[in-house]
């Protein structure tokens, strides 16, 4: 096994990949920002704010207790302000840490352009550039797990101390680093099997896990009178619901354990970084070499982890596969795309496995009509049938950006994010005394992001819930602002749009004015007199 040394800097050749990365990622949540996401996002910012105002309370809501998902996050709200996009920098600081790490490992006879490319275009993980999620947080722990396993010959008690840590870290972060648990385990036994135990390594990780588990559930059981408080908080965030399978037959059960996981990673991206990864883990797992060994056994750690384990321990229900949870994949699948290139340019048999597994997806996407995704995988075959060209990495280079650009203008399109809060705050300041403003319960649950240091606005903004409640009219006037986006993003609220226009019509109001501007469609209904 090759062991790494360590080197205070990057290779010359390598620190012009990373400062295209960075600036590239830079560029990206400079110009990609769409707005918020209206759901857990608002808490985390939120959470982080109260956090640095002295106000903000651990409680039974796991979400409570996700330090790292909103401490760091709310620093930079507390020193730059409470802006949703410049409290997103904590993601792009995650990212470009991450590809640091990344080309800090990679061999000098790898190629670097490879790693940056395959790193910095996946359309989700670029998405969540721009956002407060745990996940982009994430994504830096997760790496640093293999990036740390990687030097454990050279510094093995720095080493097993920072993997340690990292999973630590990760797991204040969001509950997903868990896929990586069995990791130290299996490194163990491996190393144990090729006679290669740095015992310094591994007693550094059995020392440190202790300390740091002594502490967290020593927290716990002061703090609620149950080391285990953490773990209880969890299972009961994870409830059935429309997103669990415990509660299913067991065709739907079969089909989330085999096919489902398979089509999930076509529809939304993932399925070309896994097949392109393949001769590096083929190579990793083979020549248990550093650092396609660890970053091989971190990739099937995770991916066993997506497809079998069990959101909750109360009983089995696989994980659902949120496109968000996946990007923690990327960076180590962009590692081992780069440690594998040369592989599959060398080898027919390669070149033919990958294009034909590009292929089968194509055809997948084909079947769901999913003409961009299959035109993505094919154009993808192409790149690969001309590896002889001198051309092709200017042609992979073209497909993998292509769709990370063209993903802005869409977004921001579909969104109209600033059009919405002018609109919502125009509402907000026509709105009297006889007046009602009713609009979604996701912008209502949103108020204190979308119009922070506004109260007023605050307080003026109803969500379609507020008016269900109402047994008699309240006021002469409802003013009826639907954000339209609701229909990509929450579309169970269309029922609950229906049922309010059924009951503004029994407590006697009428649809006076309607107008539609955009993503915005505002009816003024008023009460009818008798």
């Amino acid at each position: 096994m090759n062991s790494l040394k360590p080197e205070p800097f990057f290779p010359k050749a390598q620190f012009s990949a990373f400062a295209i990365g960075t600036l590239f990622l830079l560029a990206y949540w400079y110009f990609g920002f769409d707005g918020i996401t209206f759901s857990d996002d608002v808490y985390y910012l939120l959470a982080g704010k109260k956090f640095w105002e002295g106000t903000m309370e651990v409680s039974d809501y796991h979400f409570s207790s996700r330090w790292g998902a909103y401490v760091p996050a709310g620093l930079i709200g507390y020193l730059l302000g409470f802006d949703a996009h410049i409290i997103s920098l904590i993601s792009l600081i995650s990212y470009v840490l991450t590809l640091f790490l990344l080309l800090k490992i990679l061999p000098k006879s790898a190629a670097a352009w490879v790693l940056v490319l395959w790193c910095c275009t996946q359309v989700y993980f670029l998405h969540f550039l721009t956002k407060v999620y745990p996940d982009s947080l994430l994504v830096l722990f997760v790496c640093l797990v293999p990036v740390a396993a990687s030097y454990r010959k050279a510094k093995p008690v720095f080493s097993g101390f920072m993997l340690v840590l990292a999973l630590f870290l990760g797991f204040l972060t969001k509950e997903t680093i868990v896929l990586l648990a069995p990791f130290p385990l299996l490194l163990f036994v491996l190393d144990l099997r090729r006679k290669a135990i740095s015992s310094p390594f591994y007693l550094s990780i059995l020392v440190t896990g202790v300390i740091l588990l002594s502490v967290y559930l020593g927290y716990f059981w002061i703090e609620f009178g149950d080391p285990f408080h953490r773990i209880t908080s969890i299972n009961a965030g994870h409830y059935i619901s429309e997103f669990t399978y415990a509660d299913k037959n067991f065709w739907s059960m079969l089909n989330r354990l085999t096919i489902l996981p398979i089509i999930t990673f076509v529809e939304r991206s993932y399925w070309a970084w896994i097949v392109f990864a393949m001769p590096g883990i083929h190579l990793g797992l083979n020549t248990k070499k550093t650092p396609q060994f660890e970053s091989s056994l971190a990739f099937l750690c995770l991916l066993l982890g997506f497809w079998f384990m069990s959101s909750t321990l109360e009983f089995y229900n696989p994980i659902y596969l949120n496109p968000r949870h996946l990007i923690i994949l990327i960076p180590i699948l962009a590692m081992l795309i780069a440690l594998g290139w040369k592989e599959w340019l060398s080898s027919g048999k390669w070149r033919i496995r990958i294009m034909g597994l590009l292929a089968m997806g194509a055809v997948i996407s084909i079947t769901q009509m999913d003409w961009k995704m299959a035109g993505f995988q094919l154009a993808l075959v192409g790149a690969v049938s001309i590896y002889h060209s001198k051309f092709q990495p200017i042609v992979f280079a073209g497909i993998l950006i292509a769709p990370a650009l063209l993903a802005i203008p869409y977004q921001k399109n579909l969104k109209q994010y600033n059009f919405m809060i002018e609109t919502l705050s125009k509402e907000v300041q026509s709105s009297g005394n006889q007046s009602f403003l009713l609009t979604n319960d996701f912008l209502e649950f949103s108020d204190q992001v979308l119009f922070p240091e506004d109260e007023i606005s605050q307080e003026k903004l109803n969500g379609l819930e507020s008016l269900l409640s109402w047994e008699n009219s309240k006021t002469d006037t409802v003013r009826l602002v639907m954000y339209s986006y609701y229909r990509h993003a929450y579309p169970q609220e269309q029922e609950e749009f229906d049922r309010v226009l059924l009951k503004l019509e029994k407590l006697g109001y009428t649809l006076q004015e309607e107008e539609s501007d955009g993503v915005i469609w505002k009816g003024i209904y008023m009460k009818e007199l008798k």
